[in-house]
């Protein structure tokens, strides 16, 4: 996946809702509960980024496997001592039925072509009585952010739209359930605060690739001009500027 050519821009967006969410904001902790996660479970981390969810749990007496589409995302597990990593599509996991006790899909739904396709996925490679723990934005997520980015793109000529978001807290319960059955929701409400333009501008450049404007693009240097033009603007009246955000944990047993 192009925008994932590089995990730079990730980590960008990694760092921003850590350092200025305002209530502590990482979604792995709620993950390892939802999972009831312990030492010695076998689990697969589909979608696994930067590697760093992964890494906090090795070493493990289980198994940990991460899979990424993304060759960076591959790379940057492998060495860590105890964890496989596989450079794999979510719909054809390369693990026999009923490999693991646990698969996580966090914060990666929505960059798969067929959301359903990856949750009957995970379904097969789970073993009875495993649990799956997903994790997906609220609709519409930091509209201030996706204003800079969308509105910039737009004032160019090029077409938002193509930044889709096919799955969300909206519709991902019903998903779920359609392949495991009953689940279970939890909800955290966030906001993102910032105290000038210069982390929001970093944050609305780190999204361009998925709105089709990768770092080569001709146009790409007159767009980030404009997204810090309307993020200074933002500021103009303001000391602070808070954008809304949260995602949902849902979880199910095999």
């Amino acid at each position: 996946m192009l925008e994932y050519r590089t995990l730079d821009p990730l980590q960008v967006r990694i760092d921003t809702h850590r350092r200025y969410s305002r209530h502590d904001d990482h979604p792995d902790p709620a993950v390892r509960s939802a999972l009831g996660y312990r030492p010695g479970l076998d689990l697969l981390d589909v979608g696994c980024g930067t590697g760093e969810f992964l890494r906090s749990l090795a070493p493990s007496t289980g198994r940990l496997a991460g899979v990424d589409t993304s060759p960076a995302a591959v790379a940057a597990l492998r060495g860590v001592p105890g964890v496989e990593a596989h450079e794999a599509d979510a719909m054809v996991l390369p693990f026999a039925d009923a490999s693991f006790d646990a698969v996580t899909a966090r914060h990666m739904l929505y960059h798969v072509a067929e959301p359903l396709a990856a949750i009957r996925e995970a379904h097969r490679v789970l073993r009875p009585g495993g649990r799956f723990a997903a994790v997906v934005n609220i609709p519409h997520p930091a509209p201030a952010l996706q204003g800079l980015a969308s509105g910039a793109v737009a004032d160019h000529g090029l077409d938002p739209a193509v930044f889709q978001i096919p799955v969300d807290a909206s519709n991902l319960p019903g998903l779920v359930a359609s392949v495991f059955g009953i689940v279970e929701v939890e909800r955290h409400d966030n906001a993102l605060v910032f105290p000038g333009p210069e982390p929001m501008v970093a944050y609305a450049v780190s999204m361009l690739t998925g709105f089709g404007v990768p770092d080569d693009h001709p146009l790409r240097p007159s767009i980030v001009d404009a997204i810090a033009e309307r993020a200074a603007a933002l500021f103009a009246s303001a000391a602070t500027v808070e954008d809304p955000k949260g995602y949902v944990v849902v979880t199910a047993v095999r």
